[in-house]
């Protein structure tokens, strides 16, 4: 009897050790097919104090700051649609935020704060004099801090969507999974699960009002984007548990330099009533609402978009 006891339990053991090995060496393969896709586009290298940040710079003129969103998988190619004609009237640079595109990722789920000490950093060491600032939905929070805490450097920002007016810091329960989604094996298996290209495609689907404007070339490039690395998986907790979220009503309300807001009006995640509260608290700026767009109106109606980014700055 004990001898069979005995057999049954290794016989698990072996079977609990075979699927262990398969399912890691499932993760490595993931991996490594991603990893194969390398960003082949022309960038540049800032080296940062706590790691290097990738960046396109492009144009002559006043700088202009591009900040992208968010978003699982994104990065400075958010702004492809819009940039080579922004360029053509300011040298704009378009950074990868840590954790996304070619920027190094942080060893841990970054807040808002260290988001905005960064952007501040690359302002000062490479732009090297204020700067406008285009940022795009959780880009925008990004941007509005940045202004709270460093306003000698902004000349002006340009918003599309803040979702730090409608949504605020993580709660407790948000980030309740956040230790799970960093553990090895069962958390990477969540977060490959997670950045799959069904996966990517849905979260885009979530964000576009007009689903058919999304490309394959897009889908390829979050999910390449977002699987670069086996450390990719802290970005996707901090996503996952909204860990990066500020509320950024209190930095708006204290604005001190000119601003401009845009929104979509088929924007589901972040309604246009957010816009709403914005104008009732700052009537001095700039409100426009783009019809028959979510929350990128940069990729979705990119030609009016530009041409009113232009007409403002002028």
């Amino acid at each position: 009897m004990n001898q069979k006891i005995k057999e049954t339990a290794l016989s698990l053991s072996a079977a609990t050790a075979g699927l262990l090995g398969g399912l890691i060496l499932w993760q490595k393969s993931c991996f490594w097919q991603a990893q194969k896709k390398v960003d082949n586009t022309l960038f540049e290298i800032y080296s940062s104090t706590l790691g290097d940040i990738a960046y396109t710079s492009v144009g002559r003129g006043r700088p202009l700051l591009l900040v992208h969103s968010m978003m699982l998988g994104t990065s400075r190619k958010e702004w492809d649609m819009v940039m080579d004609d922004l360029a053509k009237t300011y040298h704009v640079y378009a950074i990868d935020l840590p954790g996304y595109g070619a920027s190094f990722v942080p060893d841990k789920p970054w807040t808002a704060y260290q988001y905005a000490n960064c952007i501040h950093e690359f302002m000062e060491k490479v732009i090297r004099r204020p700067a406008c600032i285009l940022a795009s939905n959780g880009g925008a929070d990004m941007a509005l801090v940045t202004s709270m805490l460093y306003p000698e450097k902004i000349k002006g920002l340009m918003l599309i969507s803040p979702e730090g007016f409608g949504r605020g810091f993580a709660t407790n329960e948000e980030t309740n999974s956040l230790h799970s989604l960093l553990m090895p094996l069962s958390g990477t298996q969540q977060f490959l699960l997670g950045t799959s290209k069904s996966k990517i495609k849905e979260s885009l689907e979530e964000t576009f009002f007009a689903k058919e404007k999304i490309t394959q070339e897009q889908i390829n490039a979050c999910y390449y984007s977002a699987r670069r690395s086996k450390k990719s998986q802290v970005t996707f907790a901090a996503i996952k548990t909204d860990f990066w979220r500020a509320d950024t009503k209190t930095a708006f309300s204290a604005l001190s330099v000119p601003f401009w807001m845009f929104w979509g009006e088929e924007n589901k995640k972040n309604p246009i009533s957010n816009m709403e509260w914005a104008e009732e608290t700052r009537p001095d700026g700039d409100y426009v609402i783009f019809e028959s767009v979510g929350n990128f109106p940069h990729l979705e109606n990119s030609q009016s978009f530009v041409n009113i980014v232009k007409e403002y700055l002028k």
